[in-house]
């Protein structure tokens, strides 16, 4: 009987925490929309992984000690000092592309293992980067789930081309 009741008392306790290493599926209902993204974004670049970087990451994370150096192919929005940028993430050895229909509305699949953010990159492959400001660093890693850091099939890669559709609407 006390084992029956012990066993009862953490089954409700472990389903009552949630967990810290997933993300939750609330999250979803505070997605920005594609549009919001766009304008919320200080910079966005089409950028091409070029490998790991020497230096690993500034911030102690559960999730990613690495980082990835990336070439600045094209600037869409905002000023970047360098033609190259450094972030959190790893090489993956497989593509990643985003399943969904245009403009995207959520992460590609990557983003959905665990902690909401695709960390992984193809290198050689080309991406699509919305950054902002945080932690005193510009990064992809600002909104939960959402499509910020997108693989492209090259430059006119129908996801790019509504952003930069987007971009000249509101100029």
């Amino acid at each position: 009987m006390r084992i029956q009741i012990l066993s009862t008392v953490m089954l409700v306790s472990a389903l009552a925490v949630p967990t810290a290493w997933a993300c939750s599926p609330r999250i979803r209902q505070q997605l920005l929309s594609p549009g919001e993204l766009i304008s919320s974004a200080e910079i966005i670049v089409r950028v091409r992984a070029d490998g790991l970087s020497a230096k690993p990451a500034t911030r102690d994370d559960a999730f990613e000690k690495s980082q990835v150096d990336f070439v600045v192919l094209e600037t869409l929005k905002g000023t970047l000092s360098s033609d190259r940028i450094t972030f959190k993430g790893h090489l993956e050895q497989h593509d990643d592309p985003n399943g969904g229909p245009v403009p995207y509305t959520g992460v590609r699949p990557g983003g959905l293992k665990g902690n909401c953010f695709a960390l992984g990159y193809r290198q050689g492959a080309e991406y699509l980067l919305l950054l902002r400001l945080a932690y005193g660093t510009l990064t992809p890693y600002w909104s939960a789930l959402a499509p910020l850091n997108e693989q492209l099939a090259g430059p006119d890669d129908p996801w790019i081309q509504w952003v930069r559709s987007q971009l000249k609407a509101t100029r």
